[in-house]
C-alpha cells in the first residue's frame, strides 16, 4: 500500500471531521431561532451516533483485507461488506422510524415526527456511504474519492449560503439538501467502484468473519456510548436550545487525533516487539520520547484554546454563543492528558481487553456523573462530568499499564517534562493575553493563535532540542 495513500486516508478522516464542525458553524450563524437550530443539530447528532455504531464494519473490512493473502478472498470481501452495511442502514432506519414518537418526546423535538421520512432517508444513505472511504483506500482510489467528496462538501456549503441569501433557513430545506448531498455521494461512489469487485457470493460468508465483526462492533458501540452520553443526556434532560449551546461548546478537537494517534500508531510494531522481547527499559524510552513529541505539538494548542475559549467560539458561531465558549473552556481540560494514546499503547502491549473494559467504565462513569450534574449545573455540569470521567478512566489506564510493565507511573510517564511544556506554553501566552485583552477583537485572537503556536514551538525547541532548526529552515 503506498504510504501517500495512508496519508490521504488520514486527510479524508480529518475532512469529514471538519465538515461536521463547519455544518454546525454555518447553521449556528444563519439560524435565528435557537430552538429550531437545536432540533436540527439533534437530528445531525443522531446521524453521528448511527455512523459510529456501524463503524465496526469498515474497520473489519480493513482487518480481513490485510489478513487474507488470496486475491479472490480479498475480492469477495467488498460485496459482503457492502451488503452488510446496506442491511445495517435499513435496520437502523426502521428502528428510528418505529421509535420516532419516543425520540420526539424525549428530545422535545417535533421534527422527528414532522420530517421522519426525510430523516430516515438521510440516515440510511449516510450509513451506506461510510463503507466507501475504506473501500477506496484498499483499492488505491482514495485520491479520486477525496477530490469528489470535497466538491460535494463545497456544494453543500454553497446551498447553505444560497439559503442565507434567500432567507430560507428552515429545517425541512436543510434536511432535503443534506439528503441530496448524501445521495450524490452515493452515486459518485457507485460510479467510481469497480463493478467486477462487488460480486456477492453467499458461499464465501464464514462464521469467523461474523464473530470478529460482532466482537469489534460491541467495542465500537461501547465507545459510542462513552463518546455521546453527555450530548444524549443534554438532549434528554434539557431543551433543544441548551443542546445547541452544549453541542457548539463540546468540540472534539481533530488536532488531538492527528497529533497523538499518528505518533503512536506509527510505533505500534516497535512497542509490541519490545514488549514481546521484554526489553522494558527500551520500551519506556520510546514511550517517553513519543509522549514528549505529542506534548510538544499539542499542549500549546490546548493552552491557547483554554484561555481564549470564549472569543474563539464566538468567532466561529457568533456573539450569542458565550455560553458555548464557557462550555468549551471546561471541555478542553479533558484533553490535557491526551498526549498519550492510551488505547493504542495498551493494545500494543497486550492490554486490548482491558482497553475495552476502560471504554465501558468510561461510559458508566460518564452516565452517572451526567445524570447527577446536568440537573444541577445544566450544560456546564455535562462538561465537568465529561472531564471528570476522562481523568478517572485515564487514571485506571495508567494503573493497568503500570501493572503490565511492573513500573511506577512516574517511571514511564514524563511528568516533569510534561509540566515544563505546560509552563513554557503558559509563559509564552502571557504577552498574547495582554494583546488580546487590549485589542478585544475576535479576528485578532484567531490570527494571533497562529503566531503564538509558532512562537511556543520555537521556545519549546530551545529547551528540548527536538528539531534542528537550521535543517528545517534549509528545507523550507
Amino acid at each position: 500500500m503506498p504510504i501517500n495513500n495512508k496519508v490521504l486516508f488520514s486527510i479524508s478522516n480529518t475532512i469529514r471531521t471538519f465538515e461536521v464542525l463547519l455544518i454546525s458553524v454555518f447553521l449556528s450563524r444563519f439560524f435565528l431561532d435557537k430552538n429550531q437550530l437545536g432540533e436540527l443539530l439533534q437530528i445531525i447528532f443522531v446521524s453521528s451516533i448511527l455512523v459510529t455504531v456501524v463503524s465496526g464494519l469498515p474497520l473489519s473490512l480493513n482487518y480481513f483485507y490485510g489478513k487474507y493473502d488470496n486475491y479472490q478472498e480479498k475480492k469477495s470481501l467488498f460485496g459482503k461488506f457492502i451488503l452488510m452495511i446496506f442491511l445495517a442502514a435499513i435496520f437502523l432506519s426502521v428502528v428510528i422510524y418505529l421509535f420516532k414518537n419516543n425520540i420526539s418526546i424525549n428530545f422535545k423535538n417535533e421534527s422527528f415526527i414532522k420530517y421522519i421520512y426525510v430523516i430516515i432517508c438521510y440516515y440510511c444513505v449516510k450509513i451506506i456511504n461510510t463503507i466507501f472511504p475504506n473501500y477506496h483506500y484498499l483499492v488505491d482510489k482514495l485520491a479520486k474519492y477525496l477530490f469528489l467528496y470535497s466538491i460535494t462538501s463545497v456544494f453543500l456549503f454553497g446551498c447553505f449560503f444560497y439559503n442565507y441569501l434567500k432567507g430560507d433557513f428552515e429545517i425541512k430545506t436543510i434536511l432535503f439538501q443534506l439528503v441530496f448531498v448524501e445521495v450524490l455521494r452515493l452515486i459518485i461512489n457507485l460510479f467510481i467502484i469497480n463493478k467486477s469487485e462487488i460480486k456477492l457470493n453467499f458461499e464465501t460468508f464464514n462464521i469467523n468473519e461474523l464473530v470478529y465483526i460482532g466482537t469489534i462492533s460491541i467495542g465500537v458501540i461501547l465507545g459510542a456510548v462513552s463518546l455521546y452520553v453527555d450530548k444524549y443526556l443534554i438532549a434528554l434532560l434539557l431543551d433543544p436550545t441548551d443542546f445547541v449551546y452544549y453541542q457548539n461548546g463540546a468540540i472534539n478537537l481533530p488536532f488531538v487525533n492527528i497529533i497523538t494517534s499518528s505518533l503512536f500508531i506509527a510505533l505500534i510494531p516497535i512497542f509490541a516487539e519490545l514488549h514481546l522481547k521484554n526489553e522494558i527499559n527500551e520500551l519506556v524510552i520510546k514511550l517517553k520520547e513519543t509522549i514528549m513529541k505529542s506534548s510538544f505539538f499539542l499542549i500549546p494548542i490546548l493552552v491557547y484554546c483554554f484561555f481564549e475559549a470564549i472569543p474563539l467560539v464566538e468567532f466561529l458561531y457568533g456573539d450569542d454563543f458565550k455560553m458555548s465558549g464557557e462550555v468549551f473552556k471546561i471541555y478542553i481540560l479533558r484533553y490535557l492528558l491526551s498526549v498519550m494514546a492510551f488505547s493504542i499503547f495498551m493494545g500494543s502491549i497486550g492490554l486490548e481487553k482491558k482497553s475495552n473494559f476502560i471504554i465501558f467504565l468510561s461510559a458508566i462513569i460518564g452516565l452517572g456523573l451526567n445524570i447527577i450534574l446536568i440537573p444541577i449545573y445544566g450544560v456546564k455540569g455535562a462538561a465537568w462530568a465529561t472531564v471528570a470521567a476522562s481523568f478517572i478512566t485515564i487514571g485506571v489506564s495508567l494503573y493497568f499499564i503500570s501493572k503490565r510493565l511492573d513500573l511506577d507511573i512516574i517511571s514511564f510517564f514524563p511528568f516533569r517534562h510534561y509540566f515544563i511544556v505546560v509552563l513554557i506554553s503558559i509563559t509564552t501566552y502571557l504577552p498574547f493575553f495582554v494583546l488580546n485583552k487590549n485589542l478585544e477583537m475576535k479576528m485578532v485572537v484567531v490570527v494571533l493563535s497562529v503566531i503564538y503556536y509558532l512562537t511556543s514551538l520555537f521556545f519549546l525547541n530551545l529547551r528540548f532540542k527536538l528539531f534542528d532548526l537550521k535543517k528545517v529552515l534549509v528545507k523550507i
